[in-house]
Formats: C-alpha cells, sequence, structure tokens
C-alpha cells in the first residue's frame, strides 16, 4: 500500500498542500538558521510526519491527532539527539523504539507509519554540541515543526472539511428536532433536507466517492438510518411512554453529537446511558426499533468523538464514551502470540533497523545513515505482498536516492536551495500518492537526500556511496524476511481476506450500478474484475506453496473456491441484466436500503493484524432491509427484483464464509 493510501491523503484541496509545504520549508530554513543543518533534517522530517496526518481524510478535527504526533517526534528527537555520541545506548534505545513501532501496526496502518518514521527521525538527529542545550534545542525544533503543521490545519483547515462538518452538525440537529416533533405527533415527517445535503458534500462526485475508504460513507449513511428508526418509532409513542422517552433521550443525544465538543464527554455519557435505558424499558412491537436506535446512536458517538475505526472500540469501558488507553492496549494484548504477523513484523524490524544502525556506525560507513533508513522505509507487515512490495519499495528508495544524488552532485546546491528541492520532492510525493507507491517512495527518499545536504555534506561523485548504503538496508529488510517469516496459514489467510475483498467489491460495484449511474461503468467493472482475478491467481500461488497436506486444509479451500464461485455466479448473472440506466421512478427508500447493503458488504478497511472478513451480523440485517424495501418495486422493476434475489444468494454464500476459517493449529 502506498503512504498516501494509508495516510489517505487529500489532494483535493490544493491550498491545504501547499500551505503544509511552506511550512516544511519554513521550519527547515529556521532549524539551519539558529541550529544547525543536521538539526534541519530532524525537523523537518517532523514537520513532514505532521503534515501527513493533518492531511488525514476525515472531517473530525485533525488538531489533537496531529498534536499527539508532534510530541512523539519531539520525543525520537531528543531520544536520538542524547543518545547519539554513545553508539551501544544509540542502538538500544532504536531497538526499543522500533518494538513500540512494530506493535503500533496493531492499532492502525497510520500508527505504525508515523511510529516508523519517529524511528528514522531518530536516527537523523544530530545536536551541534553534545550538550544539554544543543539536544534540547534538537527536540524543541522538531516539536515547533509539528506544531506548526498543527497550527495551519486549526487556522486553514481545508474548506471541504468545514462544509462536511457544518453539514453533520445541521443533519444531526435536525434529527433532534424531528425526535421531539414525532414524540408530540406520530404523523410528523423527517426533513430529508439536511439529509440529502449532507450526501451531497461527501460524494461530490462519482470519481472521488470511490476513493475514499467504505468507513466513510458511515458519515452520511448513518444519520440516514437513524432517520428510518426515528420515523419507525413514531406508530408507538402513543401506546408506550417509554416509546416518548427514547424519543426524547435521542434528541438530547443527538443534539450533543451534533456539536462534538469534547469537554462534553461526561454530557455524552450520561445522555448515552439514558437512552439505553429507555430503550430497554420499551415492552411490545416498538422494543426492536428502540433497541436498534440506541445502537445505531451508539455508533454515531463512536464515529464523531472516537479516534479509531467503529469496529475497533468493540467494548467501551464507560458507557458511550471510548476508552482509548483500553482499546489500544486490547489490540496491542491480541498479538502477543507466535503466529501474529505483527509481532513477527516487530522483530523484524528490530533485528535489521539495529544490524543497520551498527553497520552504520561501527563500519564507519560513508552515507551509511542510508541502511536504517532504507529499512525503516520497505519494511511493512505484509504478509501476503513479502517479496513484492519489499524489493518495490528498495527499488524506489534506491532511485529517489540515486536522483537526488546526481542533482546535488551536478547542481551542489546552497543550504536554501537543497531545502526548496526537498520541499518540491515532497510535493511530488503528495501528486503520486493515488496513483503508485513506488512514486511516493522516490519521492521521500528524495526528500531526505535534500534535507541531508542542507550542510553541503554530500560531495560531488558521492552517488554510489548512499546507493550503496540503500542495497545494503534493502538486503537486511530481506533477509530479515527470510530468517523471520511469516506462519504460512496466516500468509495464505492474508490472501484468502484479499481475494474475498476483491470478489466483494467487484460485487459491490455491480449491484450498486443497478440503483446509481457510474462514471464509465464498463471501465470501472472491467477494472474490479482485474483486481479479483489477480487476487485468485495471488492466492492459488500461496495455496500452492503452503502445501495441503492436512485434509481439513482440502476441504477448507475446496469449499473456499465453491463459495467464491457461487458469488462469481451471481454477479454475472446481474452484469446480465445491468440496465444503462437505472429507472427514474425508482423507490428512494429501496435506493437507500441497497447503498446500506454496499455500505456492510464492503465492510471496513483491511488491517495488518487480521484478514478481512465481512461483519455478517451487519449484512444480513442490511440484506433484510433490502427485501422489505423490494415490497415498494412495482412489475416495472423486474431488473431489481432480480437483484434483490442475487443479494439473498450472495448474502448466504458471504456470510458460510465469515462462519468458517483457517485453523493455524492445522
Amino acid at each position: 500500500m502506498t503512504l498516501g493510501r494509508q495516510l489517505r491523503l487529500t489532494l483535493y484541496d490544493g491550498g491545504a498542500v501547499l500551505r503544509s509545504l511552506a511550512g516544511v520549508l519554513g521550519v527547515v530554513l529556521l532549524a539551519n538558521a539558529v541550529h544547525s543543518p543536521a538539526a534541519a533534517v530532524s525537523t523537518g522530517a517532523a514537520a513532514i510526519v505532521a503534515g501527513a496526518s493533518a492531511l488525514q481524510d476525515s472531517p473530525r478535527s485533525r488538531f489533537p491527532t496531529v498534536v499527539i504526533v508532534s510530541l512523539e517526534m519531539a520525543l525520537a528527537a531528543l531520544l536520538g539527539a542524547v543518545t547519539e555520541a554513545n553508539t551501544f545506548a544509540f542502538i538500544v534505545v532504536i531497538a526499543l523504539w522500533c518494538v513500540a513501532a512494530g506493535l503500533h501496526w496493531a492499532i492502525s496502518a497510520n500508527a505504525g507509519l508515523v511510529a516508523a518514521a519517529g524511528a528514522a527521525v531518530m536516527v537523523t538527529s544530530v545536536p551541534a554540541e553534545h550538550d544539554v542545550g544543543s539536544v534540547l534545542a534538537v527536540a524543541m525544533l522538531a516539536l515547533t515543526g509539528g506544531l506548526l503543521q498543527a497550527m495551519l490545519i486549526v487556522v486553514w483547515p481545508q474548506r471541504r472539511w468545514r462544509t462536511q462538518r457544518s453539514a453533520l452538525t445541521r443533519a444531526y440537529l435536525s434529527l433532534a428536532a424531528d425526535a421531539d416533533r414525532i414524540a408530540v405527533d406520530s404523523d410528523t415527517t423527517i426533513d430529508r433536507e439536511p439529509l440529502i445535503r449532507l450526501r451531497d458534500v461527501f460524494t461530490v462526485s462519482e470519481a472521488l466517492a470511490k476513493r475514499r475508504p467504505p468507513i466513510y460513507r458511515g458519515w452520511y449513511s448513518l444519520p440516514e438510518r437513524i432517520a428510518e428508526s426515528l420515523t419507525a418509532l413514531g406508530p408507538h409513542y402513543d401506546k408506550d411512554e417509554a416509546v416518548a422517552r427514547v424519543l426524547h433521550s435521542a434528541s438530547e443525544l443527538l443534539v450533543t453529537i451534533a456539536h462534538a465538543r469534547r469537554r462534553a464527554r461526561s454530557d455524552l455519557a450520561y445522555a448515552t446511558g439514558q437512552l439505553d435505558g429507555a430503550a430497554t424499558a420499551v415492552q411490545g412491537p416498538g422494543r426492536e426499533a428502540a433497541m436498534l436506535l440506541s445502537a445505531q446512536l451508539r455508533e454515531a458517538v463512536e464515529l464523531r468523538f472516537g479516534q479509531f475505526e467503529p469496529d475497533q472500540v468493540a467494548h467501551l469501558r464507560r458507557t458511550g464514551v471510548p476508552d482509548a488507553l483500553t482499546a489500544v492496549s486490547g489490540l496491542v494484548r491480541a498479538q502477543m502470540v507466535s503466529s501474529s504477523p505483527i509481532l513477527r513484523h516487530t522483530l523484524r524490524l528490530v533485528v535489521a533497523t539495529a544490524i543497520g544502525v551498527a553497520l552504520w556506525k561501527f563500519a564507519d560507513m560513508p552515507h551509511g545513515v542510508w541502511i536504517p533508513l532504507t529499512v525503516l522505509m520497505v519494511l511493512r507487515p505484509e504478509t501476503a505482498h513479502t517479496y513484492t512490495r519489499c524489493v518495490g519499495r528498495i527499488v524506489g528508495t534506491a532511485a529517489g536516492v540515486a536522483l537526488a544524488a546526481l542533482l546535488t552532485s551536478l547542481a551542489d546546491p546552497t543550504g536554501a536551495a537543497s531545502a526548496v528541492l526537498a520541499v518540491v520532492f515532497l510535493a511530488g510525493g503528495y501528486l503520486t500518492a493515488e496513483i503508485s507507491y513506488l512514486g511516493v517512495t522516490i519521492a521521500i527518499a528524495g526528500t531526505l537526500v535534500f534535507l541531508m545536504n542542507i550542510g553541503n555534506a554530500s560531495s560531488a561523485g558521492a552517488v554510489g556511496d548512499p546507493l550503496l548504503a540503500v542495497v545494503v538496508g534493502g538486503g537486511l529488510a530481506v533477509a530479515v524476511h527470510v530468517l523471520i517469516p511469516d506462519n504460512a496459514l496466516v500468509r495464505l489467510r492474508q490472501r484468502a481476506g484479499e481475494l474475498l475483498k476483491t470478489e466483494i467489491d467487484y460485487a459491490a460495484m455491480v449491484i450498486r450500478a443497478f440503483v446509481h449511474d457510474l462514471d464509465h461503468p464498463k471501465e470501472q467493472l472491467e477494472s474490479a474484475w482485474g483486481r479479483a482475478v489477480s487476487a485468485r491467481a495471488a492466492f492459488e500461488a500461496t495455496a500452492g506453496a503452503t502445501g495441503t497436506e492436512s485434509r481439513a486444509l482440502r476441504r477448507w479451500m475446496r469449499s473456499y473456491r465453491a463459495a467464491l464461485n457461487s458469488v462469481t455466479t451471481s454477479c454475472a448473472a446481474l452484469e446480465a441484466h445491468l440496465p444503462a440506466h437505472p429507472p427514474p421512478n425508482l423507490n428512494r427508500e429501496f435506493v437507500a436500503a441497497v447503498d446500506d447493503y454496499v455500505k456492510a458488504l464492503c465492510g471496513d478497511p483491511a488491517t495488518p493484524a487480521a484478514p478481512w472478513s465481512v461483519d455478517s451480523d451487519a449484512l444480513l440485517t442490511a440484506s433484510a432491509s433490502v427485501r422489505e424495501a423490494s415490497a415498494l418495486l412495482t412489475d416495472d422493476h423486474a431488473a431489481e427484483r432480480l437483484l434483490v434475489g442475487e443479494i439473498c444468494n450472495i448474502t448466504t454464500v458471504v456470510t458460510d464464509i465469515a462462519a468458517t476459517d483457517i485453523k493455524l493449529s492445522q
């Protein structure tokens, strides 16, 4: 995966990216002027990481996250500056940091990337003098670089984020008012205009929507589902006073969710508890709708206030308030098993980085810093793509280093010119973030070369030295993969998850085409099918390498292939009857039900800690909603009735797949 896709960089607001780049350039020049060229390297690296975090694609406030990242980078710079003079202490500190960095992948890919970047900041942190003042100056400059990015995103947030947050607030406040009105008059209709506006600001185009992770759709689809639950409760309020209490409690909680003020967490916990108690007290036909509304508002709390994806905050210590520390510790503890791909990645990262730093320091290699830097740039816990992507990143790093070193040897830029060229390469990384991980790797490597050249440390004709260091670092990365391989069944599970995900994406695109016009549908469907074919080939290759001595494993593989073939058959039947355009009179509730089904089918993004899987409960609920909404179809909607039937088939097959797994003891 590319760094851009992992951090979900957004290039649609060019002003935010340009301001971030200007901030990087400013702090690099400042560090070079007030301290040393060496401090400019760690300061620039810290600002780059904080800037990438600030541009993460989410309408939540980015300020707290960027501040935390800035503190993490400052700590890394401080530890590096303190121990840099003592090689043994430096190696120990780097190794301990890599332990934490590797385990960060259990939290999320973003956290793992940021922690690995912190190790890179550590190895590039060199104080001008080994005294307290100089060491603190390096750390403070790194902190300044990160906090400047936080201030930029606060003072000038992306325009799209401001629009989205405003639309979210308006939609939830409108739902709160609707809940109060329904509690008084069951004939009250939901005000749809704020919900339509909300969907519009989150999906300005089909091309933009398909670049978003599936969880992104929850920002606008969840309020729509809440509106349906409120409508379902309306007919029951005069039969059960508990329903009226549910509606009033929901209104209070919706107001708190709408404003999303972090200082309102105590009010949030109280309001959530009130709603849960009121929903539990409902008896009779309104109970199911009340419990569904309570669950939906909990999801809204997690999505609006949480820093994790909703599926990662499944168990909350306090009612309604995600406990971040509890979630983090639980995610990390789950990886403390020998078969864990995260734990094995951590071991690889520690061993390779420590050896790389030792070679750099003890062998006194010219540009030896590129040995640990290369290790940190190329190692990822990608069980199913161990060698291909690792080698691809090595090639990208070497290309970036060679290009930047060649330009340096030819032009011999000054310190300020090197800083400008570093920012130019960084801009190239942003431009290629959605295209190829190779382009991002080249850009990051080139940026680091120019940052380290600010002090004119590079000499003409030195292109071969950093390249040799990159090759050594890349060799270490590949070697630790060979010496500490992933569990074969874990790798097979990851490939199986990838195959299921690509088949699901293909099915979701076909289903969505029945209710929405797609941009270039033929090309999109062909591309989705091509990815599924490639994933199937990769799965079969991994299955062949794993071996099939186990009878249970052979049975599982036969059933898995048969299930995926069934999904493919359903998709082929749907594609054969796909209308040129959705019917103009298609019922809106049916369209919304199909959209919710597609969201449940696609699920949340895959994580490095576990193979991708579908949420069976959510999928079954969404499938039932589609069946109920199909009653609104007319006799003219023959293709849509076929769609409903195939959705039932796909749901049955996919939930059966989710119920089975490869046992690691096989």
